[in-house]
């Protein structure tokens, strides 16, 4: 039946349908495929051949939402909101963007763990703690296990995630320490090196 669906998520997929049309308007098709896949993580206007390709080079990572999406979302809403808001109140409203983000974009797991550490991020900024991601790693695979045991053994995308960020956070600083890089280099090409390097190798077995 129509119009009997949660009344938030209907609003979020129509606010969805509305940026893809944008996109379509300003883009060629490919070009405004591609760009709604990087933004807000829709990929239903792939053609299969676009799909096999992205398999065969290795690049289906550039539209699974993650912490960059997340982190680029909590600076512009916050930047926003602080010219507005007290701290506390844009500290709230940027967790309630966040949450609602994930939810337009269909929840994945990559976004899902990357909101809850963006959130725990905020959280730490906000009560002046520290921020450690080994930590937050912890919780967020906790919450989301707790939540939905079966991703553990049966969500490719959590295992992902998961295994790639867990080699950045562990397997970089090793990398940084035995190639003995000091600088991140021109353009930070030593550092992106390391940090791809690192969740590749973790993300190769699965």
């Amino acid at each position: 039946d129509k119009n009997k669906g949660n009344f938030i998520k209907s609003k979020l997929v129509n606010f969805k349908d509305k940026i893809k049309i944008i996109f379509k308007a300003s883009l060629p098709k490919k070009q405004a495929a591609f760009l709604s896949g990087i933004t807000i993580g829709s990929r239903e206007d792939f053609s299969k051949e676009f799909k096999e390709k992205m398999s065969l080079s290795g690049t289906t990572h550039l539209v699974a939402l993650s912490g960059y999406n997340i982190s680029i979302i909590a600076w512009s809403v916050g930047l926003l909101l602080a010219s507005f808001f007290s701290t506390a109140v844009s500290f709230y409203l940027s967790i309630l963007v966040i949450i609602l983000f994930v939810m337009m974009a269909g929840a994945e797991a990559s976004i899902v763990r990357a909101a809850i550490m963006g959130i725990i991020l905020l959280l730490s900024v906000q009560t002046e703690r520290l921020f450690n991601p080994r930590n937050a790693i912890i919780v967020s695979a906790f919450i989301m296990i707790l939540f939905n045991p079966r991703v553990l053994l049966f969500d490719i995308g959590f295992q992902l995630s998961f295994a790639a960020l867990l080699g950045i956070v562990y397997l970089s600083p090793v990398f940084k320490k035995i190639l003995r890089i000091q600088s991140p280099g021109f353009l930070s090409w030593k550092e992106n090196m390391v940090i791809t390097a690192s969740a590749q190798i973790m993300a190769l077995p699965i």
